[in-house]
């Protein structure tokens, strides 16, 4: 018999192009941070805020805050906070100094007792200001994006459409203690790598907190989501949260990211 039919056989699936490989959960991560650190990176940042919160029997709080953050780099970053209204919390400031690889540093300023208190382990899990994330919940969100393998394994889970946006789910699966969930999963937008949703989990039945990015717009190069909703199914309630008036890399002064300003409130 002749050798020559599956030797042309041989050559032409050596010659034929190589299927591309999927991407990973980490490659698409490391887009993702690549881009914050390169075409979309920002240095500060300005942002106003309206909360509304919502109960379990449909009864509604509204907050609004003013925001400021300021990155550094080895993917630390600071964030001041304060409350504009209504008048009970007027004053009330919030600062955090997020860490890579461990918990945030963070403080709160109460006005009505004219002291500051610093956020403890003991208390990092309580509502923030009555909302229905969490102290400790503020910290992932700042740097959930920056994990690395190291701080939680990743693993591609395919891809849904989160209110009309093609995204895939990346889960993480957390090694660091402290980071408290037993998973976290992420809806990443395909086109532009904004995460459009995430889904905090403490055990397989539900997740204890859900929550939406929409709205998603860009100022100047950066995108960014001018509608947010967090819920706990558990109890029933969810909170909203507009953005407006987002100003980038308006060289906020150091000294803003300080307990001294902390003090100071919105004044």
């Amino acid at each position: 018999m002749s050798r020559r039919p599956l030797t042309i056989l041989l050559l032409f699936l050596g010659l034929a192009p190589a299927v591309p490989a999927a991407e990973t959960a980490r490659q698409i991560l490391d887009r993702r941070k690549a881009l914050d650190d390169g075409a979309q990176h920002w240095d500060d940042r300005h942002q106003r805020m309206k909360l509304t919160i919502t109960d379990k029997r449909g009864g509604l709080r509204v907050r609004e805050l003013e925001v400021y953050d300021r990155r550094y780099p080895a993917d630390e970053s600071k964030t001041m906070v304060f409350f504009l209204s209504p008048a009970e919390v007027k004053g009330t400031g919030f600062l955090s100094f997020t860490h890579k690889g461990r918990p945030a540093d963070q403080w709160l300023y109460l006005p009505e007792l004219q002291r500051v208190r610093q956020i403890t382990a003991n208390t990092r899990n309580e509502s923030f200001m009555g909302t229905d994330l969490s102290y400790h919940d503020l910290d992932l969100l700042g740097e959930m994006i920056s994990w690395t393998e190291a701080d939680a394994a990743s693993s591609l889970r395919g891809e849904e459409t989160v209110d009309g946006t093609a995204a895939h789910v990346v889960e993480f699966k957390p090694k660091r203690e402290d980071v408290g969930y037993q998973k976290v999963v992420l809806w990443i937008g395909k086109e532009d790598l904004v995460p459009r949703k995430v889904e905090f989990w403490e055990a397989d039945k539900d997740p204890k907190k859900r929550l939406w990015e929409s709205d998603v717009h860009s100022v100047g190069a950066i995108p960014i989501a001018g509608h947010l909703k967090v819920e706990t199914p558990v109890t029933g309630t969810h909170t909203e949260i507009e953005v407006a008036d987002v100003q980038f890399n308006q060289k906020l002064d150091d000294d803003l990211f300080t307990q001294r300003y902390l003090e100071r409130g919105s004044q």
